[in-house]
């Protein structure tokens, strides 16, 4: 259901909120919608968690299972029609791809990715575009012997998780990580990341036709 005003769509928001089917004729839906979010807590018929009717058309949500409810697309990146998912193209626009140009436009594509807030001039992520990717990056290090061990030298040196010993000699092994002896054998790859748990992110694209309350 189109809303030609901005209170028009807040009075669908709060009625799918309430998991009401919208319905022109029946001008009694706001008030209904009102008293049933009272009753269950302001949470609808949803849970309150923020992800179901009410969501605003455009907002992504990590899912705990691999296919997110209907009103939602995954964000894999899939080129969409601009028509069938009019709401989701006027809140995003081309940001991440204008697919055919013509009739397409794409979703995110966050598969396999972290989220990093937008910097937006703050200076912690300088440079970035909204929207942009970034690719991993350890920081710039160096490992210091200590003073006596071969005359306090500084290794400038990649983080590979070989022994102190094996870089003193010059000798680094190509057969695999020695063991770090104090916090077990590094996990080396080809990435460089922390502990995570892989979940569906998908975005917000239409409001589905809610049964009646």
């Amino acid at each position: 259901m189109q809303c030609n005003t901005p209170v028009a769509s807040e009075v669908l928001n709060v009625v799918l909120a309430a998991n009401i089917a919208p319905d022109r004729q029946d001008d009694t839906q706001l008030l209904q919608a009102i008293n049933a979010l009272i009753a269950n807590g302001g949470s609808g018929g949803n849970g309150g968690n923020g992800g179901g009717f009410g969501a605003e058309i455009g907002s992504v949500t990590a899912f705990a299972m691999p296919t997110p409810p209907e009103g939602w697309l995954v964000c894999d990146g899939s080129a969409v029609s601009r028509t069938d998912y009019a709401d989701l193209y006027a809140a995003i626009g081309t940001v991440w791809g204008d697919g055919d140009q013509i009739a397409t436009f794409n979703l995110p594509d966050l598969r396999g990715e972290f989220i990093r807030g937008f910097d937006a001039g703050r200076g912690v992520d300088d440079g970035r575009e909204f929207a942009s990717g970034q690719l991993d990056q350890m920081q710039g290090h160096v490992h210091i012997e200590n003073a006596g061990t071969n005359n306090g030298s500084a290794y400038n040196v990649a983080f590979e998780g070989y022994s102190r010993a094996s870089i003193r000699a010059g000798d680094v092994p190509t057969g695999g990580p020695a063991s770090d002896g104090t916090n077990g054998t590094p996990r080396i790859g080809a990435e460089t990341r922390p502990r995570n748990i892989a979940m569906t992110y998908a975005i917000k694209a239409f409001y589905p036709v809610a049964a009646s309350a």
